[in-house]
């Protein structure tokens, strides 16, 4: 069995393995972890014999009745110190099993199915079926980070770790609203392994880890050095990469270091180098429509004015075809017939924008690790990396309807007119690369600690101090609101007057001068750097004590660990006045900063109460005291049950109670700028409107604020599954993860605050509750009125963040190992995963409805289903393997289906499914050379015929990057002994 799953080969004599039985091994781990446990009292050890070959032989007889005599005169068993890092458990020893499902991804597992970076390989794991956003999403608050969805709950329900330890967070806000971890400044290349344990862990790691707990563990310890050098490209063009890593460990006497560093590049990919986005020539409506240059929208006069265009002002002296690549023309906007007139544009304007980034890295760590003696280690660990990304979200767009006046009336017509201008690379200093968004991250995890044995007992302890943190600074060459106004407001000329049957300023507007193209010192007049800067950190100082052979049980030795910690965190994001006073053109940011103190204590009790049965108990009490808001607390438990009815089935299942602390940013986050369409029922009774829906509704700004009485997330969470191994060859799971989470944190729906604040106003709740004057109160309500007495039209509205939400998840994930050899072929391998969400329900607020989210695009269109497998073969002498990875991800809404399923047209895709294929050949036991192919069949996304608009693809469900293929050489180094 194991050596079908690690596609190894095992050796060893018959007679020496004659009646030795072990007990089951159950969870992920590297394949000589999982041996050595095997193992354990068996009086036999293992030995590397060829890269993937293990030779069993007995422990020299000197050292195994050395061990023995120990052992029977009572004196201690030798232990391992030195870090070691247990993922899903306290207990510090890989031997003891806790019922939660762990899954792993090594360092051999994600080269060979073709990651090549953190990031990509947790957002292919079978549990991420949560869309996110990323470059692709243009302009979005985040287009520099990514991150990794778990069960359609969201980033911010996972929590990350890197070897057990935190990991500080990204300073800048998820869609503009909570915190999440930022992968992409991780490097590849320190990872061994990354553990995923889906469903609730509050009761080992504290708050967030909701959805999943996932440890990113790096590599320990290293015999020599390790050289690797990996470039790539894709056959449709751009997103050239190349990364370069190296890596020296060696144990001197009581000294082992570790030191590793890893150079990365790669070069954005634009739309233009793509079909699908390159033009308007993919949109699927077929009338390949130009993307607006230059426009001047024609509303009519006043008598015939319905706020919606008539046409548009056709250029006087023609359009500047110079611009984008000399494809801007004179076009007729033939999406709406009856539109007349014509405006400037071009059907290759949109492909001007970055769907990746480009990216220049340079990472590494340092681990020491010192035995003072017997009893005593010492040990520090430094990881640190700064990432560049650079991108250019598309064409900054000026309009006159953000003037002072909105609209503009030409005197001589009488027509009200709205001018609208975007601005070509050929206008802009240094084109689109000198105007691309530039952003720098640095991300760094230091701890400094020490472990050892309390005497000649069982007592493991180990306390450490840790500081991790993340600093983000971002400049956009932002265009600024006072002088871009001005410098078209010269084309309109001073007002000659106003027109007293709309109110409208007059002009005798240069309607050529409009359509000119601009220099690029033009450009510069009106645009500006403007920087935005986020920090966060993190300290902590923990200490653990462990015994995993406490006392004897009819099933084994029970297992305990405790454990208690102090620390604090903070996030800061201030925000540039430039900002806040409106200075930078339609442009605001979300800012704050706070921190807070946070002191927990945990512990785990393992029992193997018989041979079959084994119990987990855990629990955790977490406090957290914010600066300036409510302290808030909370005790997590979690009840686990491992039966082996037969040496080759396991059934587990465990119980537990999770919880989610407020994000500092839901605290402390500062006046944040948005709008919302809301219908305004007061005024539509009061004036006796009918069709209301449709009548009354306007978009309005909002404000957002973070809220300081926040109070946790706090949800239950249960799962149960089986693991059966028939033979040595094969073995199935299946796992059950049920969620159910209150109290979740939002934003308050303005249109409901609305429809609220229009009961109060029209008598249908009490207007003197307090409820109401929340809302009402004409100096700070919620909801604000243009009249004095609050009653006239809504002018904003004020979103606070609350303990709203209420959400649940069911899903099952099944997987299925088989390994087998072929006489004169070579060894093979096969897995294939499941993971299908049965349940999504979601309530946004108490009272509201609660949605089938599966059953509603308009608010989700994550995927319900993931399918991923994999076939590996290696040859009899090791020195070829290869791989082919696929993945089916199922069907996503298309776009009409934002509008409800009974929208015209409204569909769901087709799965999207793709492979990649890697080979590796060892020509000499040093050297190594790996070819990958990433997306075998050069597959876009899935065809949309209803997705009308730029890039038309949802470009948080998919990627349209093609195929990738990359070349890597790997050289390991032999130490000499020191």
């Amino acid at each position: 069995m194991l050596a079908a799953q690690g596609q190894l080969q095992i050796m060893y004599s018959p007679e020496l393995v004659h009646g030795l039985t072990s007990r089951a091994v159950v969870g992920r781990f590297t394949a000589e972890a999982a041996l050595t446990q095997l193992l354990a009292d068996s009086g036999l050890t293992w030995q590397m014999v060829g890269p993937s070959t293990l030779l069993l032989q007995r422990m020299e007889a000197s050292t195994e009745n050395v061990d023995a005599a120990k052992i029977k005169g009572g004196a201690r068993a030798a232990k391992t110190l030195g870090t070691m890092t247990i993922s899903g458990s306290l207990i510090d020893n890989p031997r003891i099993q806790t019922a939660t499902p762990v899954y792993t991804l090594t360092a051999e597992v994600i080269n060979a199915r073709g990651f090549n970076s953190v990031a990509e390989a947790l957002q292919y794991c079978i549990f991420a079926t949560g869309s996110v956003q990323g470059p692709q999403h243009f302009a979005a608050f985040t287009q520099g980070a990514q991150t990794v969805n778990i069960g359609n709950l969201g980033p911010s329900l996972t929590l990350i770790l890197m070897d057990g330890k935190p990991l500080a967070e990204f300073g800048m806000l998820y869609d503009g609203s909570y915190s999440f971890t930022n992968l992409s400044n991780i490097p590849l290349s320190l990872v061994d392994h990354i553990d995923i344990m889906p469903a609730g862990a509050s009761s080992i790691y504290g708050s967030q880890a909701v959805a999943a707990v996932i440890n990113i563990v790096t590599k320990q310890r290293m015999d020599g050095g390790q050289l690797s050098v990996q470039s790539g490209g894709y056959t449709a063009g751009g997103g050239a990469s190349q990364r370069i890593s190296a890596a020296y460990g060696h144990t001197f006497n009581a000294l082992s270091i570790l030191a590793s560093i890893e150079f990365n590049s790669a070069s954005p990919i634009w739309g233009y180098q793509r079909a699908l986005t390159a033009s308007t020539w993919s949109n699927p409506n077929g009338l390949a429509t130009p993307s607006l240059q230059s426009a001047i929208v024609d509303y009519g006069s006043a008598a015939s004015y319905t706020g919606q265009a008539k046409g548009f002002i056709t250029p006087p002296s023609g359009c500047a075809g110079s611009l984008y690549g000399a494809t801007t023309q004179l076009s007729t906007y033939n999406t709406s017939p009856g539109i007349y007139g014509q405006y400037c544009g071009s059907r290759y304007a949109d492909g001007y924008a970055t769907l990746s980034n480009r990216i220049r890295s340079i990472g590494g760590s340092f681990k020491l690790q010192y035995r003072v003696n017997e009893d005593l280690w010492l040990y520090a660990d430094a990881m640190m990396s700064w990432q560049r990304q650079s991108w250019y979200a598309g064409a900054p767009l000026w309009a006159s309807t953000y003037l002072p006046s909105r609209l503009i009336e030409d005197a001589d017509t009488g027509n009200i007119l709205v001018f609208e201008r975007t601005f070509a690379p050929e206008e802009e200093p240094g084109g689109v690369v000198g105007q691309m968004s530039r952003q720098q991250d640095l991300l760094y995890q230091l701890d400094l600690g020490a472990n050892g044995q309390f005497g000649a007992s069982n007592w493991i302890w180990d306390i450490y101090y840790l500081r991790s943190g993340d600093r983000t600074t971002l400049i956009r060459n932002d265009l600024m609101t006072a002088p871009i106004n001005a410098f078209f407001q010269r084309m309109f000329g001073p007002p000659v007057g106003i027109d007293p049957s709309t109110g409208l300023l007059t002009y005798h507007p240069d309607y050529a001068a409009f359509f000119r193209s601009i220099t690029p010192a033009q450009f510069a007049s009106f645009t500006q750097d403007i920087g935005e800067f986020s920090q966060t950190w993190i300290n902590d100082t923990r200490a653990t004590i462990s015994n995993a052979e406490w006392f004897e049980l009819p099933g084994g030795n029970a297992g305990f660990a405790a454990l208690v910690e102090r620390g604090g965190e903070a996030w800061y994001a201030p925000v540039d006045p430039l900002f806040s006073s409106g200075a930078v053109y339609l442009h605001t940011v979300d800012g704050g900063g706070g921190q807070r103190a946070h002191s927990a204590a945990a512990f785990e009790f393992n029992a193997p109460v018989w041979r079959q049965v084994t119990l987990d108990l855990s629990g955790r009490y977490d406090y957290y005291s914010p600066q300036a808001a409510a302290s808030n607390h909370k005790f997590t438990y979690k009840l686990g049950i491992e039966y082996r009815p037969t040496d080759s089935l396991l059934l587990r299942g465990n119980y537990t109670t999770v919880f989610k602390a407020p994000d500092l940013p839901s605290i402390y986050l500062g006046p944040s700028a948005g709008f919302a369409s809301v219908t305004d029922l007061y005024l539509c009774t009061v004036t006796h409107t009918s069709n209301c829906g449709t009548n009354a509704t306007q978009v309005v700004p909002v404000t957002l604020l973070g809220s300081r009485k926040l109070q946790p997330l706090s949800a239950k969470t249960w799962t149960a599954g089986l693991v059966w191994s028939p033979n040595d060859s094969l073995s199935f799971g299946l796992d059950y993860f049920h969620i159910d989470a209150q109290d979740e944190i939002a934003s308050q729906d303005p249109n409901l605050l609305v429809q609220e604040e229009s009961q109060c106003l029209l008598g249908q709740r009490d207007p003197n509750s307090l409820a109401c004057q929340v809302l009402t109160n004409p100096t700070n309500g919620q909801v604000q009125r243009a009249s004095p007495d609050g009653r006239g039209e809504i002018t904003g509205v004020t979103s606070y963040d609350a303990n709203l939400a209420h959400e649940t998840t069911e899903s099952v994930v099944a997987n299925v190992t088989w390994g087998f050899p072929l006489p004169r072929v070579g060894k093979f391998a096969m897995h294939f995963d499941y993971n299908d969400i049965l349940k999504h329900d979601y309530q946004q607020s108490p009272g509201q409805p609660v949605v089938n989210l599966l059953d509603d695009p308009t608010l989700n269109v994550d995927f319900k289903s993931v399918v991923e497998g994999s076939m590996s073969w290696t040859s009899l002498d090791d020195r070829w393997s290869s791989t082919l990875y696929g993945r089916r991800l199922g069907s996503s809404p298309d776009y009409a289906s934002i509008s409800g399923l009974g929208y015209p047209g409204s569909a769901h895709l087709t799965p999207w499914i793709t492979f990649n294929w890697s080979l590796t050949f060892t020509p000499a036991s040093p050297l190594k050379f790996s070819l990958v192919i990433k997306n075998i069949a050069n597959k876009g996304p899935p065809r949309d015929p209803t997705f009308t608009a730029f890039p038309y693809f949802n470009f948080d469900n998919y990627n349209d990057y093609g195929r990738e293929i990359m070349l890597q050489m790997d050289l390991k180094l032999t130490s000499h002994p020191g």
